[in-house]
């Protein structure tokens, strides 16, 4: 059984060769990206629907993971994160996506001189394609995590 899971069509084990350190570095930025998700989720169904809601609390969180995706969203396309297929299946997302993504890790990491002019990340809540192709690019980057882990742990397990 062992071998039939790690001796796969080219392409659909994009991280057989990726190190443990890599790996586990992968796996540790996509729990924090989940824990992100999980909070973005729980704050936003305690927001009552305003428009003149101010941008940090729920969308902190949503930042936050929105950053942490977009770290992900640039290694499956530089790195191969993802199978062939998957990678695919997710690439308009991914390309829809990074833009967006790319602005929230900016606002994390550069603290700009005046409060910058933006449309409100309210209007990004409404729009449920792009919160749907963030929570879709999300579960790729974590079945495929997962599905390493797993394959490495029965691997572990072979006499062989």
């Amino acid at each position: 059984m062992i071998r039939a899971l790690t001796t796969s069509t080219p392409g659909s084990h994009p991280l057989r060769h990726v190190s443990l350190d890599r790996l586990t570095c992968l796996l540790r930025h996509w729990t924090w990206a989940d824990e992100a998700r999980g909070r973005f989720e729980q704050e936003l169904s305690d927001v009552e629907d305003d428009s003149t809601l101010v941008a940090d609390r729920p969308f902190g969180a949503l930042h936050h993971w929105s950053a942490l995706l977009c770290a992900l969203s640039e290694v499956a396309l530089d790195d191969g994160l993802l199978s062939r297929a998957r990678r695919k299946a997710l690439l308009d997302d991914i390309e829809s996506s990074l833009p967006r993504l790319r602005e929230s890790r900016k606002l994390l990491i550069s603290i700009p001189h005046s409060f910058e002019k933006r449309p409100m990340v309210i209007d990004l809540t409404r729009n449920s394609d792009a919160v749907e192709r963030m929570r879709r690019i999300h579960q790729a980057f974590g079945q495929a995590l997962s599905e390493e882990e797993a394959l490495r742990e029965l691997a572990s397990l072979d006499p062989d």
